[in-house]
């Protein structure tokens, strides 16, 4: 029964961490076509504002001064940065984490 229920919480996990991968994805995307003029971002508005909230302010954290060494041009890098440790380190550490504890319960 534990283990069934800690199998369904790594999965959640890893589909909660797919989804905010798709949001990041999402939004580099807009915010590079932003970047090269094709696209106008009205920052005013609530969903840019909440698209924002989500990235940048954890961004921010993560990278703090080193996001400004990321940035060539007009172009942020540090975002396709944070989406690859999101596809690739985070599962990776969670997966760890969770085959540790299934070999401390069974």
């Amino acid at each position: 029964m534990l283990i069934s229920i800690l199998v369904f919480v790594h999965r959640l996990l890893l589909q909660i961490l797919n989804l905010y991968s798709l949001i990041w994805l999402i939004w580099i995307i807009i915010s590079w076509l932003n970047a090269f003029g094709i696209i106008r971002l009205n920052y005013y508005s609530k969903l840019v504002q909440v698209f924002s909230a989500i990235t940048d302010g954890v961004i921010d954290r993560v990278f703090g001064n080193l996001r400004y060494k990321m940035i060539l041009g007009n172009m942020d890098f540090s975002p396709l940065v944070f989406l690859f440790l999101l596809r690739s380190v985070i599962p990776f550490f969670i997966s760890f984490i969770f085959r540790f504890i299934y070999r401390f319960i069974g």
